[in-house]
């Protein structure tokens, strides 16, 4: 999610105010003052009809009109903010004072077209920056110059949802997740009804902010309005593994395994999920096996209490280990159990053969630490014989990946590594030359 998607530019048409025909002598004189580019004085007309009678809502109109046109007279979209202010204070008012009369006037429709049109201009300039590499690359700074550009739009239109849809994206790649995040709830608060896209979104980068809690409730409430949709029930269990709600996240998606036991995809959510919590295990358990060996290094050096206490250490830190290491195989054999299901019930899946190929290689790699940091020869050499047996398992999946996609090279560099570590040279070769190494 390190790029954002493209946006539409938005064609909006805004009828040339100075082109209408007119009796109102305040609105002839406005006009001529545009229509020759005079936009202080055309400003200063209309102040003075305000002056005299702030409930005239033509004055009010034109004067967001004119603040509009000034605006963009500025190239930095920055030095436009506050006049597109000044403008929606004026169109507020003129909204607000035409609404109070007995008959809507031809103005209110105008006064939307108006709007409309220039929202629609700071927008498309905002967007242009994103999608077109050459605009792109000639403006400095472009994901903060777009920024302005929707900040703008958003003013000009504060209830437009796409102006603060575009404005997350924008943070986000420039990693301001807490502006991401704050942007795209204020986008979803304007929307009618938000989109399945929506959710997926929120709660993605809620993920990425760690706001674990919030993730959840948007996944629950995207549940509760797109129940057909499995994406929120893997994002639901993926907030509970990272918030370390490990047993809710499997006991949720159990739940639904026991009511639809045939359905894969319930089954690939939790076998996949579980799995990213035995990867964050592992990477645990390799940091403290270096420190363990560091220990081990520091402790030639020590003798008596020191030594001892130095052993007590460590002996307290392979408990840590031991402790962990048995939490990932638990993890791994229910994921195992998980995506062979899965296999079974879709047997032409080559992301469920592959998937299995990947658990059971890193189950073999993680024995391969254990071998390599026990000082026991009999345990390391069963190590690495339940290694070796793993690996001949990661085999039978990805070979079978391979014939239901024999296109895809990751399957044959896949095999290539095993083939590789298993010492099957010929086999090895040949899977690297489909592999294209």
């Amino acid at each position: 999610m390190n790029r954002i998607k493209p946006f539409l530019l938005i064609f909006a048409l805004a009828g040339i105010f100075w082109a209408c025909e007119t009796t109102d002598p305040l609105v002839n004189e406005v006009q001529i003052f545009l229509v020759t580019g005079e936009l202080d004085q055309a400003l200063a007309v209309v102040e003075n009809a305000i002056a005299e009678d702030d409930n005239n809502y033509i004055a009010h109109y034109y004067k967001g009109n004119i603040l509009s046109v000034m605006a963009e007279e500025y190239e930095d979209p920055r030095d436009r903010k506050q006049y597109y202010e000044r403008a929606r204070a004026s169109f507020d008012r003129a909204i607000e004072l035409m609404q109070g009369l007995e008959e809507m006037p031809d103005e209110m429709e105008e006064l939307e077209e108006t709007v409309t049109f220039y929202w629609a201009e700071e927008f498309n300039a905002g967007v242009n920056i994103i999608n077109d590499d050459s605009v792109r690359a000639a403006t400095p700074e472009p994901n903060f110059t777009a920024i302005a550009h929707f900040e703008n739009a958003a003013i000009v239109q504060p209830d437009s949802a796409l102006s603060y849809m575009v404005m997350s994206s924008s943070y986000f790649n420039e990693n301001m997740i807490d502006e991401a995040v704050e942007m795209y709830e204020i986008a979803m608060s304007l929307m009618e009804r938000p989109e399945a896209e929506d959710y997926e979104y929120m709660i993605s980068i809620l993920l990425v902010q760690q706001n674990f809690e919030r993730a959840i409730e948007y996944s629950d409430k995207a549940r509760a309005d797109f129940p057909d949709n499995t994406v929120f029930v893997q994002l639901l269990a993926d907030a509970y593994l990272q918030s370390g709600r490990q047993d809710e996240a499997i006991s949720l998606v159990e739940g639904l395994i026991a009511e639809d036991p045939d359905n894969p995809q319930y089954r690939r959510v939790l076998g996949t999920q579980i799995y990213q919590t035995v990867s964050i295990l592992s990477d645990q358990v390799t940091e403290l096996y270096e420190t363990a060996f560091e220990m081990r290094r520091d402790m030639r050096s020590l003798q008596g209490s020191e030594r001892d206490a130095a052993e007590r250490e460590l002996n307290q830190l392979q408990d840590r280990i031991d402790s962990l290491e048995e939490e990932m195989d638990e993890l791994t054999q229910i994921s195992i159990r998980e995506m062979q299901i899965v296999a079974e019930l879709e047997p032409d899946s080559e992301s469920a053969n592959f998937i299995l190929g990947i658990i059971f290689q890193n189950r073999a790699a993680s024995l391969f630490e254990r071998r390599n940091n026990t000082e026991d020869n009999q345990r390391a050499q069963q190590y690495d014989d339940r290694a070796r047996d793993n690996l001949r398992e990661a085999l039978v999946y990805y070979e079978r990946a391979a014939e239901i996609n024999p296109d895809n090279p990751e399957n044959w560099q896949s095999l290539f590594q095993v083939y590789t570590t298993l010492g099957m040279e010929e086999e090895a070769m040949e899977a690297m030359e489909r592999a294209g190494l």
